[in-house]
């Protein structure tokens, strides 16, 4: 059997010719079906529409890379053949499928998703479905905006947020939300995916507390020649102007 290469980061070379029998495909898939724990009928069919798309018939695993792009076709595809319109939050099944359904052999480079293994990671406690009253609350708490970046409704559409996400144990609990946009939703997404830095003090968790730092871009050069001209990184250089500024201001 030939050795599976990265085809580019996290992603890996497609095997494009079967890997089990079609009959074996189909019983997997079933299976995977029959073990979805949403609650919610329709987001079991989205789920179900993802993963056949990306372990089609007649292809192997590691399945086809497929774009943000194909996923939707897929999904809107379904959609079309009972006359609905298209989905609009497909991206949110797809976190949940990789999320509380455990499908975390499903790996995502960009915009780019595969489905690399038939493993199937242990399932999560079903996302608590927020009652229209508390997400008014909560949406009234932080202005209408979007608790990361400010964007404010109607300009976008805003969705509740685990600050600590439940993949490390966040709580369902009021406290542990937040409003974002869905372009801050999904690059948070993406920045807690394998992070294992600590959540309380995450600037994507807790926005206010810990919002990033904005260096200027002459002061960015600056560190940078210095940086180099000590032999030093960028970031201990940084820390020791801070350390030495807080240790003269100290009383």
């Amino acid at each position: 059997m030939a050795k599976l290469r990265a085809s580019k980061g996290l992603l890996l070379t497609p095997r494009t010719t079967p890997s089990v029998s079609e009959a074996r495909r189909e019983r997997w898939l079933a299976e995977a079906e029959a073990g979805f724990v949403s609650p919610t009928i329709a987001n079991k069919v989205y789920y179900s529409v993802i993963l056949r798309a990306l372990w089609p018939a007649g292809h192997g695993i590691p399945g086809p890379v497929l774009t943000e792009n194909d996923i939707r076709a897929a999904v809107d595809a379904f959609r079309a053949q009972h006359g609905d319109k298209p989905y609009k939050d497909v991206f949110r099944r797809m976190r949940e499928l990789q999320g509380e359904e455990g499908f975390t052999s499903i790996r995502k480079e960009g915009n780019r998703y595969q489905l690399q293994s038939l493993e199937i990671s242990q399932k999560r406690e079903p996302r608590a479905k927020l009652g229209k009253a508390e997400w008014e609350k909560l949406k009234n708490k932080y202005g209408h905006k979007c608790a990361h970046c400010g964007a404010q409704e109607p300009d976008v559409k805003l969705s509740p947020d685990h600050k600590i996400p439940r993949t490390r144990h966040g709580p369902n609990d009021f406290g542990n939300l937040q409003p974002l946009c869905g372009q801050c939703n999904n690059r948070k997404s993406s920045a807690c995916a394998g992070c294992t830095l600590n959540c309380n003090t995450c600037p994507w968790a807790f926005p206010d507390e810990y919002k990033q730092i904005i260096i200027v871009d002459d002061n960015k050069e600056r560190a940078r020649r210095d940086a180099e001209k000590l032999k030093v990184s960028q970031s201990d250089l940084i820390n020791t102007i801070l350390r030495d500024y807080f240790n003269r201001a100290k009383p």
